[in-house]
């Protein structure tokens, strides 16, 4: 039997910002069938993992960056259909509770999520290059360029950027870093304590990208460490990949052709990627979905469901890959 898919309402506004979150899941609450685990940040606020079903195959979706705020909203919508608020998505609901154990972390950076000047980057408000150093930080000792990008880094080591960028997530008076870059992330906290308790079998990350002088407006990354991975687990992250890709061109997307591995050509950036993720690709399946970021080309509409359909593919692939 095929499986359902849930077919989202037209909406005019997403929740995405932090505090839009909070008080969705403070009314959500309590709701039979729905966990809420919170972990704080050092700057008081929570990030939030909503879990539902108690299904045997086990998923874990993440929005690690605060400038890539369509993961956000695709995360809260998805939570939206799982709460039975969309009867256009019972069938679908019923399907996915009954079958998966399904973990859903809408921002992993809240703190950064905060500090952006807005809801989300359409393209039509600010350019790429004052986005970019919205996203991380504008240099103290040279105006106008970008601070550089780091994994980590101590303010009290070197010259503080003048514009803080919000895709760092701050760990105490001095110290940034990077979410996904970073175990010591509530990101990454927040995995691997739920982790421990359900053991997923497969990790959607939710980020966007500006794909310009591009006509492309969609990508998946596979792990910088494919290539080191056994062939089971290499195939089983190809096969993922190419269902996601699949249904993207379904729905008139244009995701760059084939699945790409990221820094092929740069060694620092791969050789440290490999160092946080391969411990976790070796065991579970982890893909990157990249998204068109600041970009009249892809509305925020469209940004917001091709991640949608993202998790909602990884679902059916699960489904169908018991093993």
């Amino acid at each position: 039997m095929k499986e359902p898919r849930c077919d989202w309402p037209a909406r005019v506004e997403y929740c995405v910002r932090p505090d839009a979150v909070a008080a969705q899941v403070a009314q959500w609450r309590g709701a039979p069938g729905l966990r809420v685990d919170e972990f704080r940040q050092y700057g008081g606020r929570q990030v939030y993992a909503l879990t539902f079903g108690r299904g045997a195959r086990r998923l874990f979706v993440s929005r690690p960056h605060a400038h890539e705020p369509a993961g956000t909203a695709a995360c809260m919508e998805l939570a939206r259909a799982l709460m039975g608020e969309y009867a256009s998505c019972d069938e679908w609901r019923t399907w996915a509770l009954e079958r998966f154990t399904l973990t859903l972390v809408p921002d992993a950076n809240p703190g950064g999520s905060a500090r952006a000047p807005v809801e989300f980057w359409d393209g039509t408000q600010i350019a790429n290059e004052q986005f970019f150093l919205w996203m991380f930080g504008e240099s103290g000792a040279e105006p106008g360029v970008r601070f550089p990008r780091v994994d980590a880094w101590d303010s009290s080591e070197v010259v503080p950027p003048s514009l803080i960028g919000i895709a760092y997530e701050q760990l105490d008076d001095t110290l940034y870093v990077e979410p996904n870059r970073d175990y010591r992330s509530t990101f990454f906290r927040s995995f691997f304590d739920l982790d421990e308790q359900f053991d997923y079998d497969v990790w959607l990350d939710l980020h966007q990208t500006e794909f310009e002088r591009s006509d492309r407006n969609a990508a998946v990354f596979l792990p910088t460490c494919q290539d080191e991975l056994a062939e089971t687990w290499q195939a089983r992250h190809r096969s993922l990949g190419e269902a996601i890709m699949v249904r993207w061109r379904q729905l008139d997307a244009r995701p760059l052709d084939g699945l790409h591995i990221p820094y092929r050509s740069d060694d620092v950036q791969r050789q440290y990627l490999d160092q946080v993720w391969y411990p976790i690709s070796e065991r579970l399946v982890h893909l990157v979905t990249e998204v068109q970021n600041n970009n009249p080309a892809t509305p925020i509409a469209e940004q917001v469901q091709l991640q949608i359909e993202a998790v909602q593919t990884t679902l059916a692939w699960m489904a169908a890959n018991p093993n």
